[in-house]
């Protein structure tokens, strides 16, 4: 029996138009012989209709009416006898769809043709296996096109049955199962998505890494959004993509003043501040007793020009700082004859927002013995210290002492670290802490 061309449609055609993400290049696909097509069992019915579509399709005289030809395509369907037939009527509708395309049909034009054509194939087990995923992979795009959650993910994990790693379907599938809250697949989904392509070289792309992001911003899981944050950090360091993550987490962690506070001091150490952000800190760290602070920030986002002046804030900061400075002796003695810690931790802020680090770090220390604290508050104040220090290991090393509510903020620290350790971004300011 002689093998015929399959006419390598799929391979030409642009499948997945509606696709909700960009693909990455296809992998090996694993062994599976098809059978051959053989036109000589091409039933009486379907040949007729094959011959006459063929021949539009190849007339020089005319444009061929590509509306009525796919019309007597679909008209065969019923038509069909046996795998040859599926598999001609397949591959002619692929044809069509194509022709449509390169007429400029809108996307429901060419997947009119294109998905029964690319089903027909499949079921006729004539189609090479490695143009299967491809097949698959294109009814999913369809389908999650059409938020037809179910059919994509049944397509995808074809795609799946014959090639793994085929980062393309590991995040198509994301999207459709995060559609239907299968939280648990989707990121699952995710991440074999992202370590198919890291495994392949490949860089991931932007895009991707949204899906599971904002699912984790969508639903406030905190611990996703540092999964999948820093892992798009890592990808893509930027001041701005550390800004719009750093903004998720404030959100989806429903943050409190001092938490917040300790959010844009890593902001800022990131260059990821904006003159909304600079406000937000400023009157933060105002409220918090640490004047110094809110200067520095405030004068540091002028001099930038981020900001405008505001002749009444700088007033009001200059006239603070006197006496707040006045007092830290006095702060100082009651921290270290208190029971509790609270006040040792908060004088080692206010000596850390005027560059007084000896004795801040002694102070947290002091705060970290007596107690009554968050442990892991401390830890991470002091850790931002030692980076404003330079102290690069001895700050990694409180990063990740950080238990509690503040490790999500840890996390994010450790990531900046790693990637000033790696030269992705230039080096921060330094980072005074805040009072609790």
């Amino acid at each position: 029996m002689k093998r015929v061309s399959t006419m390598g449609l799929a391979a030409a055609l642009v499948f997945g138009g509606a696709s909700v993400v960009a693909t990455a290049p296809a992998v090996a696909m694993q062994a599976e012989e098809p059978e051959e097509f053989d036109p000589g069992e091409i039933s009486d019915e379907v040949r007729a209709v094959v011959v006459a579509v063929q021949t539009a399709l190849e007339s020089e005289e005319a444009m061929p009416d590509t509306a009525a030809l796919l019309t007597q395509l679909q008209g065969a369907v019923p038509m069909i006898q046996n795998n040859d037939d599926r598999f001609i009527l397949g591959q002619l509708m692929l044809q069509m769809a194509a022709r449509i395309q390169n007429a400029g049909g809108t996307a429901e034009q060419v997947q009119a043709a294109q998905i029964p054509g690319l089903r027909l194939g499949l079921e006729s087990n004539r189609v090479g296996v490695e143009q299967r995923p491809v097949y698959w992979l294109a009814i999913g795009n369809a389908a999650n096109s059409a938020d037809d959650s179910a059919g994509a993910i049944e397509a995808y994990q074809n795609v799946l049955r014959y090639d793994p790693d085929n980062a393309d379907a590991h995040i198509q599938s994301a999207l459709a199962h995060f559609r239907v809250d299968n939280d648990a697949a989707g990121y699952a989904s995710a991440s074999a998505a992202f370590e198919s392509l890291r495994a392949a070289g490949q860089e991931i792309p932007s895009s991707w890494h949204t899906v599971p992001f904002r699912n984790a911003y969508e639903t406030n899981d905190v611990a996703r959004v540092v999964e999948f944050g820093t892992a798009f950090l890592q990808s893509h360091p930027s001041p701005q993509n550390w800004n719009e993550v750093l903004r998720v987490l404030q959100t989806a962690g429903r943050l409190e003043e001092q938490a917040n506070l300790d959010v844009l001091r890593l902001m800022r150490a990131t260059n990821g501040l904006d003159a909304n952000l600079v406000n937000e800190y400023v009157r933060l760290a105002a409220l918090r007793g640490l004047p110094r602070e809110a200067q520095d920030v405030y004068q540091a986002a002028l001099a930038g020009g981020a900001i405008q002046a505001d002749q009444e804030t700088a007033s009001e900061l200059a006239a603070a700082i006197p006496g707040d400075q006045a007092g830290l002796a006095e702060s100082e003695a009651q921290a270290r004859s208190s029971a509790a810690g609270r006040v040792a931790l908060n004088t080692a802020d206010a000596y850390a927002s005027y560059g007084d680090n000896t004795k801040a770090l002694e102070l947290y220390d002091i705060a970290l013995e007596k107690g009554g604290v968050d442990a892991g508050t401390v830890h991470l104040r002091k850790g931002a210290l030692l980076y404003s220090m330079g102290q690069m290991d001895a700050a990694r090393a409180e990063f990740e002492a950080v238990t509690g509510d503040r490790a999500p903020h840890a996390a994010f620290w450790l990531q900046w670290l790693d990637e000033q350790a790696g030269g992705s971004a230039a080096t921060a300011a330094a980072e005074p802490a805040s009072a609790e």
